[in-house]
């Protein structure tokens, strides 16, 4: 799903009567949809940061510092040098700390910036655009200082979230069940 269809279904839901035109190819500039589409990113990335990270594993050279400038990082799973054992490390100012060598590197990184008219790639294939619009409109009614609104939303948000990332896994005793 495009970015501006999420757009338009939030628009929809909160029936802001956003003329048919807003949601051409060109991103429109009226403020609400400035808006809905800044509560996207917001939703975007914690989405991408707390439920399921998308991790990535490079190699890196340090000279006493790693410059993570390249890597769109949100935090570092690991560092292990060549022996596969853990190295200490300090974030820095868009850098790691650490001592000179060659390490292995496993972090989460942040989604790619989304424009108006690009598809918006889920962070897992079990969290789904539901979830993302539920999201979207708990930060709407946040940021107009609707408390009882943005609760309800948060509500259904976190609930799609934990029912579609914890799945229950049914056992059957090995013997007797028939």
């Amino acid at each position: 799903m495009k970015l501006r269809q999420l757009i338009k279904e939030c628009n929809e839901i909160l029936d802001l009567k956003l003329p048919d035109e807003s949601f051409g190819v060109e991103q429109g500039d009226d403020a609400r949809i400035l808006r809905l589409v800044g509560c996207f990113k917001a939703v975007y990335d914690e989405l991408y940061r707390d439920y399921a990270p998308s991790l990535r594993k490079t190699v890196v050279q340090s000279d006493g510092t790693v410059d993570l400038s390249a890597y769109r990082l949100c935090k570092v799973v690991s560092l292990v040098d060549g022996e596969g054992n853990s190295v200490p490390f300090r974030y820095g100012d868009n850098a790691l700390i650490v001592e000179a060598g060659k390490y292995n590197l496993c972090y989460a990184r942040l989604p790619d910036d989304v424009s108006w008219d690009d598809e918006v790639v889920m962070p897992s294939p079990v969290i789904g655009e539901r979830i993302v619009v539920y999201g979207i409109l708990r930060e709407y009614f946040a940021s107009v200082n609707d408390w009882t609104n943005a609760k309800q939303w948060d509500n259904r948000y976190k609930d799609a979230l934990q029912v579609a990332c914890n799945k229950t896994v049914l056992r059957l005793p090995v013997r007797g069940w028939l």
